[in-house]
């Protein structure tokens, strides 16, 4: 959206249509469907049940100003990288064109317990040693052999197809209404696991409801990792989401979820009183049903949200400087878009994107491609006496550069998967037991990340 508008367009009025839909194929335990959530060597993730279902939700939705649509697809799934979001956009074009659609976004709720959908939790041995060979036959000859990756072929296919198919019901499906929102407390649900400790305690409810009586949508953007089932299971599930969207059918309404700046964000079970020796898959299916109630039931106060959108994309590039990303960016084994910027191949960047979006006038959203750390959002730096390297972190939150007057809503793992997104100040050593350093692209995520939300907003303003 180019154009932007401070206030709604004269006669304006919400439209959103929903679609979704089932990503599984029946095939998940034939042995080559592997689970997503971490990495696995020498023995790999191969599905061996499957508890409930992996699934497509979309929203398409318009302020009526006439400056068109977006698209907002969200997945069941550990990750999805720029590469396979162009490559459902491309699939789109036409329809996109013909339909005014100006944005499509797909993020994932990242389930660690769900058909790889990323790329990097295949069978590393093969990928070791069938890769390298089978770049160096690509430089030499100019092929275009396809590199191992967790990813099953026939599955993502399917994944492109039906989530293309969940776009246009979206799209069709279009309706007139009112929008409301409401905040909804859900901090004795939810831990941070590393310090600063700052946290999002919120469920951001977002509620659609149609002009001509049909069935509302609810849009709930929420910071909790989908981790019920541990990082090494091999059973299928859905995790929380699946039972919050099972009470929110139950009370007449489809279901969508964003995930917020969820970076060491947890869920905490204490108050759900769970007999000791509880299964980790019961104990989700409790934890989603509590969060789904709560939902359903609150009586916190709605405010109406004026009819009005602002949107805008930036592209932009995060060095790479942790070595196993760098080593698995080589290998074949990161499906995101990963470049090198020197001729001998050494300093690598993936190129990503981020975005900024109103909805309403009293609400900002940061389209994040990763897992942000909550302070980079909100604020609340470690100072140097407490951060890592014994250092300060001075750079404004996202919420400093957007201002007082909107307040700040993430919507993370949005068109790419980056991995964590750490302030510079507190990466640590990836042999220092933190887990989250691993899976990060390196130590100069968080400052490239705000400098580029920061241009992109002096765009626009």
């Amino acid at each position: 959206m180019e154009d932007y508008l401070s206030a709604p367009a004269s006669n304006a009025v919400w439209s959103l249509g929903y679609g979704s839909a089932s990503l599984q194929t029946g095939d998940e335990l034939d042995g080559k469907h592997y689970v997503g959530g971490s990495l696995s060597f020498p023995k790999t993730k191969a599905a061996t049940a499957i508890y409930d279902d992996q699934r497509v939700r979309v929203i398409a939705i318009n302020d009526g100003s006439g400056r068109g649509t977006l698209v907002f697809a969200v997945i069941d799934g550990f990750g999805i990288s720029s590469t396979d979001v162009r490559g459902i956009r491309k699939e789109l074009a036409d329809f996109a064109k013909a339909n005014n659609i100006v944005g499509i976004n797909i993020s994932v709720l990242h389930q660690h317990s769900c058909v790889d959908t990323f790329g990097m939790n295949g069978d590393l041995v093969k990928m070791i040693f069938t890769n390298p060979a089978l770049n160096r036959i690509n430089n030499t000859f100019g092929t275009d052999y396809k590199l191992l990756n967790g990813q099953n072929a026939s599955f993502m296919k399917h994944l492109y197809d039906v989530t293309v198919d969940s776009v246009k019901e979206a799209v069709n499906s279009m309706t007139t209404g009112k929008m409301y929102y409401s905040e909804i407390e859900a901090g004795e649900y939810i831990r941070d696991k590393r310090e600063p400790m700052v946290f999002d305690s919120k469920i951001h409810r977002f509620r659609f409801v149609p002009d001509n009586g049909t069935k509302e949508t609810w849009l709930c953007n929420m910071a909790i990792h989908a981790v019920g089932n541990g990082a090494a299971g091999t059973e299928i599930t859905g995790d929380y989401p699946y039972y919050i969207e099972q009470e929110v059918n139950k009370a007449g309404a489809n279901f969508i979820q964003i995930q917020g700046a969820e970076l060491a964000i947890s869920s905490k079970h204490d108050s759900l009183n769970l007999p000791e020796g509880t299964p980790r898959l019961e104990s989700l299916k409790i934890y989603g049903t509590t969060l789904g109630k709560l939902i359903v039931e609150s009586n916190e106060a709605e405010t109406e949200v004026a009819p009005l959108l602002n949107y805008r994309m930036k592209e932009y590039y995060v060095p790479v400087t942790n070595q196993i990303l760098e080593f698995a960016g080589k290998l074949g084994a990161l499906t995101n878009t990963v470049v090198a910027t020197d001729d001998s191949n050494n300093v690598l960047e993936v190129a990503t994107e981020l975005g900024y979006l109103e909805i309403g006038t009293k609400l900002a959203v940061a389209i994040i491609p990763g897992e942000l750390e909550p302070a980079i959002a909100y604020g609340g730096y470690l100072d140097a006496d407490h951060s890592w390297t014994g250092t300060d972190f001075d750079y404004p939150s996202l919420q400093d550069i957007v201002g007082t007057d909107k307040e700040l809503l993430v919507f993370g793992l949005m068109n790419d998967q980056i991995g964590y997104i750490l302030e510079d100040n507190d990466y640590s050593s990836i042999l220092s037991g933190v887990n989250e350093e691993i899976v990060a692209t390196g130590n100069l995520a968080g400052s490239t990340t705000i400098n580029a939300f920061e241009e992109l907003i002096k765009s626009i303003h």
